[in-house]
């Protein structure tokens, strides 16, 4: 009979930085990561931005994963244990407003999986007026509450005093977790440490998280010149919590990826995979007013997107 297959759960709020930890854990050498991603919207961004990095990749789409315990996720299970006689380890990078308790319930009881460390990603730079927000705050907490391991992202421009306000804030509300700065020894550590299920012992009951938040898909036809773009997504940085897709500007050779996250923007010049569409975005917030508002600043348009160009 197989072993067990070890499975970290990845979680944190909107643009706090999962996606690129876990890119940074598949550039790692000697071990193959089977991924599972859930991205809250019907665009797949995520999923795209890890495509072809891990021995595989294993979406879900359009919807929190830890509400959906029905038969989508669980025909994603067993095609993961059916994959893991090729792969060392499943890592689930669940959306934004995941919150760990239910996941970590599911693998805790499959006998097919191995629970190891419950992993929260959070962004020093916007944690403390996340956890203030009224209307998500319990969420982030609940991710913090819920982990093993706690990642500080982003230390390399968060600075001194900012990391320091994190690692206060996160001591005070799970002193059982590990905190890490950088994908060191010690990280991988507690990376294969299994899930201490005490921390999740605290955790009031929340099943309607998932209703605080909008999703709505913006398609951009045509879009706008970079400069516009960029004014008008700026109007915006603090109602909207994440905004992601691949445009393509007039002018320009090629597509770009766009992703707002922790009220940062970038916008660079990047390849889609094949099949993915560009001028549409995936925008989500607790205000759908602030969504509807982002769309029609954007000249929101119901025809059709373009195929993306690769070159």
């Amino acid at each position: 009979m197989a072993p067990p297959l070890p499975v970290n759960l990845l979680c944190g709020y909107l643009g706090a930085g999962k996606t690129t930890l876990l890119n940074r854990l598949l550039d790692r050498q000697g071990e193959r990561i089977l991924v599972m991603v859930n991205d809250f919207g019907d665009i797949a961004v995520d999923a795209a931005l890890i495509a072809g990095r891990s021995a595989d990749t294993i979406q879900l789409s359009n919807g929190c994963i830890c509400c959906s315990m029905g038969g989508g996720l669980f025909d994603a299970f067993e095609r993961a244990l059916s994959l893991r006689d090729r792969v060392n380890r499943l890592v689930i990078e669940a959306s934004g407003v995941a919150e760990p308790r239910r996941l970590a319930a599911f693998a805790l009881a499959e006998p097919e999986l191995d629970c190891r460390a419950v992993v929260a990603v959070v962004d020093p730079q916007s944690l403390a007026e996340r956890l203030a927000d009224p209307r998500i705050g319990k969420v982030a907490e609940s991710q913090i509450r819920g982990a093993d391991a706690v990642f500080l992202s982003r230390a390399d421009i968060a600075g001194r005093a900012a990391l320091r306000r994190t690692a206060r804030l996160v001591a005070r509300l799970n002193p059982l977790a590990s905190q890490h700065v950088a994908l060191d020894g010690d990280f991988m550590q507690a990376l294969a440490a299994p899930h201490d299920g005490r921390s999740l012992a605290a955790l009031a009951p929340d099943p309607d998280h998932g209703r605080l938040f909008a999703s709505r898909t913006i398609s951009l036809a045509p879009p706008p010149d970079r400069e516009q773009l960029v004014a008008i997504i700026d109007r915006h940085r603090r109602a909207v919590h994440r905004l992601k897709g691949y445009v393509l500007l007039p002018g320009s050779d090629g597509p770009h990826l766009l992703q707002l996250a922790g009220g940062l923007l970038s916008l660079n010049p990047s390849a889609p995979p094949e099949g993915m569409v560009a001028n549409r975005l995936v925008a989500i917030s607790p205000d759908a007013e602030a969504l509807a508002q982002l769309a029609a600043d954007l000249a929101f348009s119901p025809s059709c997107p373009v195929p993306a160009r690769s070159g």
